[in-house]
């Protein structure tokens, strides 16, 4: 049976991206705040939950959607800006970890995540925020396996 979209109401995801699109203003308003002028919004790309720590530049290429150039282009910026290093593991792997200043960064930009999120359980309540994260969280584990950004994707599994 198919459902109208008037019945359904506004479509998900928009909404969910002017919410995200709010949170990463709000980040990076808060790099300026914080004396990390250096680091623009496009750094979350390398800088996502869970963090770049232990991670190959191609699989932050994928979970960010972005191509292994453009990937390795922003980790240079954040490691000329003192925030991560690369380093071979003793397989030979070339990974990615925050440094020090890195990892201050990071918990800014988490502190920044979490206020945000109460602000939305002040105008929302914090069931209904806690309804939301529950069904986001059953919406991320339905996902098919090998699927990444919405796309089917032959490049390597971030998890």
């Amino acid at each position: 049976m198919s459902i109208s979209r008037q019945s359904q109401g506004q479509p998900i995801a928009p909404m969910m991206r002017v919410l995200w699109q709010e949170v990463r203003d709000r980040i990076h308003l808060a790099f300026a705040e914080e004396g990390y002028a250096d680091v623009r919004a496009e750094h979350l790309a390398v800088l996502q939950h869970p963090g770049p720590d232990g991670q190959r530049p191609s699989t932050l290429a994928a979970r960010s959607g972005m191509s292994r150039q453009a990937i390795n282009h922003l980790i240079s910026h954040l490691e000329q800006g003192g925030y991560v290093e690369r380093y071979t593991d003793p397989a030979g792997a070339r990974l990615v970890r925050l440094t020090p200043r890195g990892r201050q960064l990071y918990d800014h930009i988490e502190a920044t995540a979490v206020a945000v999120e109460a602000e939305w359980a002040e105008q929302i309540g914090a069931e209904r925020l806690e309804d939301l994260r529950a069904a986001l969280t059953s919406l991320l584990a339905a996902r098919q396996p090998g699927r990444q950004s919405g796309r089917q994707s032959g490049r390597e599994s971030t998890r």
